[in-house]
């Protein structure tokens, strides 16, 4: 064993000083490590290795520190060997990290007037004006409404003057007129607006028709003022349209509440729609580099560029064997059911690392009333059943993660978006036997390493179907998908166009489900939670309406694993994927009889 005075002088030689706490600290490391070998030679070589490695691993940390010090205390030395003592399982753990509506999601807030973005926390309240509405509570007040609609509509505003046929040309005294071709379908075209190098998009504000002639064009949202009768409207004025002569429309769903682009005329005080599309795509590279990485950051997570880097190192490293089952519409009071789920355990029991089960409502195909004297008995043995299932796999139930998603029926408040948890009164046998489950509020948002992962179960096509307006332009099969490789080629093929339309529609509104409050009720509060700015990474979508489906629209996979109840499918989800020597996600459609 190394001596303190030999200790001493390796710090020295480093340009180091120590602590007494720390020098006392390594020489009971030393010891300890000495003590599990009899040979002195070997020791004497060991305790060398190990404490060369350990003032390696100070230096390093120092070096990042924003206040740095040469001399090392306690409180450093164990953080530098609880780095150096992780290993995967402890990579993993750290890995993962849930937001929901319990524990509070950051809102990004856009002021229009500054053109400032702030993170805001949750329950912040007006701070001269400069934050969002809000005092916190489940229900919001009037100006909370106001306000989730400005926000909507700031958001995908100061998204589009980013966009380069929407920014004014210094050196060009050309007017623009647009025109829209439904052939051309690139990323960085606004929906077939075509761009030239001297030219641009001017919006002009609900404000400024007022005595104009000639066409323009306006963003806003589509709002029913009195019934049968739509308006646009934004921050400065509203107008009646007329959608009966509409000429061109771009892909996706336009519904109430929606944000559009639009192009026409005013005649007799009403706005003749001939063009009316979706506002543009960013991907979310781009939109963390404009709102920049401390606003984006929703998990305060990673707090400078270098960590974000070496979130992704470790995820190259460490992310490609994990793996996130995902399940939708998982009956428990279905005793097919709850056999295939048996055999699902069954089939994953001998995985290293087990994978992260990630089940999403609804968790019974008919709940009892009310009225049933026996009725929370009755929900309750559902999810006991459903702890005895995952029990008869004993590595599954001490070592499994499961996210428990609720769906729109489930126990609780329903009905009105975000829904929170499953009350813990009917998991309570559930948590008792199984050792990690996490119950989350609908919709939340997993963080990966360094990348997002919103999950929500909801069935947003029959929503986005029943509420829209104008009908979309027919689209070819796998059209929207962007990641044609050979694995899931032939799924994109067989994607239903409706559900490319969907997938467009949520990301290009940023939105989870841009319709009337009518139709989907909304927290007021807390509609930034169903927000899609930035994009994420990844969306799982649990909607029983479509069938099974992987598409990729820019740069955000959206996946939806179908009804488990029907017919026993599953997807097995990939965040990271080298296989073709890059960084990408990858799936696997399975299903069990």
């Amino acid at each position: 064993m190394m001596s303190k005075k030999q200790v001493l002088m390796a710090f020295k030689k480093r340009g180091l000083s120590i602590s007494p706490a720390a020098l006392n600290a390594v020489l009971n490391l030393l010891s300890y490590s000495s003590s599990s070998n009899d040979d002195q030679h070997e020791n004497t070589k060991d305790d060398t290795s190990m404490l060369n490695s350990l003032l390696d691993e100070i230096k390093i940390r120092l070096m990042e520190s924003s206040n740095p010090s040469l001399v090392v205390s306690r409180e450093l030395l164990e953080q530098v060997v609880a780095g150096m003592t992780r290993d995967a399982n402890d990579v993993m753990e750290e890995a993962m990290q849930l937001l929901d509506l319990n524990n509070g999601v950051p809102k990004l807030h856009y002021d229009i007037m500054k053109k400032r973005f702030s993170l805001v926390a949750p329950g912040s309240g007006r701070q001269g004006g400069e934050t969002p509405a809000g005092s916190g509570g489940l229900f919001g007040e009037a100006e909370d409404k106001v306000d989730m609609f400005l926000q909507r509509y700031a958001l995908i505003y100061q998204r589009l003057m980013r966009q380069e046929n929407f920014r004014p040309k210094l050196t060009s005294g050309v007017s623009y007129h647009p025109d829209i071709s439904a052939d051309d379908n690139d990323d960085d075209d606004y929906d077939g607006y075509n761009r030239s190098q001297d030219e641009h998009v001017k919006i002009t504000p609900l404000e400024g028709l007022l005595g104009s002639k000639g066409t323009k064009i306006l963003l806003g949202m589509i709002v029913q003022v009195e019934e049968g009768q739509y308006y646009l409207e934004d921050p400065t004025a509203q107008i009646p349209m007329d959608l009966s002569r509409i000429e061109f429309r771009s892909s996706g769903f336009i519904t109430e509440n929606s944000i559009c682009l639009v192009e026409g005329e005013t005649q007799d005080g009403i706005l003749v729609v001939a063009k009316i599309g979706q506002p543009i795509y960013e991907t979310r590279h781009d939109a963390i580099q404009a709102i920049g990485l401390q606003n984006s950051d929703l998990f305060g997570a990673i707090p400078t560029l270098s960590e974000y880097s070496k979130l992704q190192e470790e995820e190259i490293k460490h992310g490609q064997d994990a793996m996130f089952v995902l399940l939708s519409d998982v009956y428990l009071d279905d005793p097919v059911v709850m056999t295939r789920l048996e055999k699902l355990f069954d089939g994953f029991q001998d995985y290293d690392p087990l994978p992260v089960f990630v089940f999403m409502g609804d968790f019974a195909s008919r709940y009892p009333s009310a009225a049933e004297s026996n009725a929370n008995e009755i929900i309750t043995g559902y999810f006991d059943d459903l702890a005895n299932v995952i029990c008869k796999t004993p590595k599954i139930a001490t070592k499994g993660k499961f996210i428990l998603v609720p769906g729109q029926n489930d126990p609780g408040i329903g009905g009105i978006m975000p829904r929170s948890q499953i009350p813990d009164y009917f998991t309570s046998g559930l948590r008792s036997k199984v050792k990690n489950v996490h119950l989350v509020s609908n919709p939340c948002r997993l963080r990966f390493f360094s990348q997002e992962i919103v999950i929500c179960r909801l069935d947003v096509l029959s929503k986005l179907r029943r509420d829209c307006l104008v009908d979309p332009p027919p689209l070819s099969m796998g059209e929207s998908g962007k990641s044609q490789d050979s694995q899931k080629q032939q799924k994109l093929e067989n994607t239903n166009p409706l559900v490319q339309h969907a997938i467009q529609t949520i990301l290009n509104q940023g939105h989870l489900c841009p319709v009337p409050l009518s139709s989907l009720p909304i927290y007021w509060n807390y509609d930034h939670l169903l927000r899609l700015y930035p994009p994420p990474d990844a969306i799982i979508l649990g909607d029983k309406t479509a069938e099974a489906y992987f598409e990729t629209y820019g740069d955000c996979d959206v996946m939806n694993p179908g009804a488990f109840h029907t017919d026993g499918s599953f997807l097995a989800f990939s965040p990271v994927d080298m296989s073709s020597g890059t960084r990408k996600a990858d799936c696997e459609f399975s299903q069990i009889e």
